[in-house]
């Protein structure tokens, strides 16, 4: 796991800003991703702990 970065943009031309706008959503994809798997791991987690902690009836 590692921090989500956004690139740096600085386009001079057209060609140059639709480059950017690839590589933003590229690195908010892979950002997104690293969410979704914190998200699952915590899920998968928190009914560890829920299923431990029940006692037997």
């Amino acid at each position: 796991m590692t921090s989500c970065t956004i690139p740096a943009s600085s386009p001079a031309t057209n060609g140059d800003l639709s480059s950017d706008v690839r590589n933003l959503e590229a690195a908010l994809t892979a950002c997104g991703l690293q969410v979704e798997a914190v998200k699952q791991c915590q899920e998968e987690l928190r009914v560890k702990t829920r299923t431990a902690t029940k006692s037997p009836d």
